[in-house]
């Protein structure tokens, strides 16, 4: 498997949402923009290991429970913010 197909997903925005907070304010408490953090949530684009163990540590979780690594680019869930909730 090439790094190309690795699949990368998130659940940045049950974890924030949870602790009630906005994605601006995630944004400032990690150093970044809004639109930063909206980009990830609705996967346009992966954050860097850095960011992500920034957003992991204002979430309170570790990095394993927030981003889901796989490799066939399909996931049994539904995409979108928050779709894990809607289970």
């Amino acid at each position: 498997m090439c790094l190309a197909e690795l699949e990368v997903d998130n659940r940045i925005c049950e974890y924030r949402k949870e602790l009630g907070l906005s994605q601006h304010k995630l944004a400032k408490a990690v150093g970044l923009k809004r639109r930063s953090i909206m980009a990830y949530e609705n996967k346009t684009i992966s954050p860097t290991v850095e960011t992500a163990y920034k957003i992991c540590k204002v979430l309170g979780r570790d990095i394993t429970e927030v981003f889901i690594f796989g490799d066939d680019g399909k996931n049994d869930r539904e995409t979108g913010c928050c779709a894990w909730q809607r289970e």
